[in-house]
């Protein structure tokens, strides 16, 4: 019984520790050619940046190649957009009114998912850099280390 609650505390401490380190924020890659490349934000360095793709492939993109990055917050525009319809579909359970349900439902809810849609992208931390040279990393390095796993 202690051998299992032992590996039980231990798994439950290395899920926590590896929890910590996912990416918050995706990110889209130009490339010069004019290829789009997306994937989680892991780390930004001097020559490059390095993505992860479908959770386990690595990427490291040279400075020379990136012409625009485009960075954006994970996981804020759903829950909110979820919670936009839901208030309305509340709202028409629970009202005592036939039609007044029917319409809150038909036309509330699309307009509670769109607002918190709307309400998501603004609270997203969107980031564009455009037109970007080799010589531009260094300098917006500091700036994009604020969006990366590795700091």
């Amino acid at each position: 019984m202690k051998f299992i609650f032992t590996c039980l505390v231990f798994l439950a401490l290395g899920y926590s520790a590896f929890a910590q380190q996912k990416a918050k924020y995706t990110i889209r890659v130009i490339d010069r050619s004019g290829k789009a490349i997306r994937g989680s934000f892991y780390a930004a360095a001097d020559d490059g940046l390095t993505i992860i793709r479908n959770r386990k492939d690595t990427l490291k993109l040279s400075a020379d190649s990136i012409s625009a990055l485009y960075i954006h917050r994970k996981g804020i525009a759903a829950p909110l957009a979820i919670a936009g319809g839901l208030t309305f579909f509340v709202l028409a359970a629970k009202s005592d009114k036939l039609v007044e349900s029917v319409v809150l439902i038909a036309a509330g809810v699309p307009v509670g998912v769109s607002g918190g849609l709307l309400l998501g992208g603004l609270l997203s931390n969107k980031k564009h850099y455009k037109a970007l040279q080799a010589k531009d990393f260094p300098l917006i390095k500091s700036n994009l280390q604020k969006y990366t796993v590795l700091k």
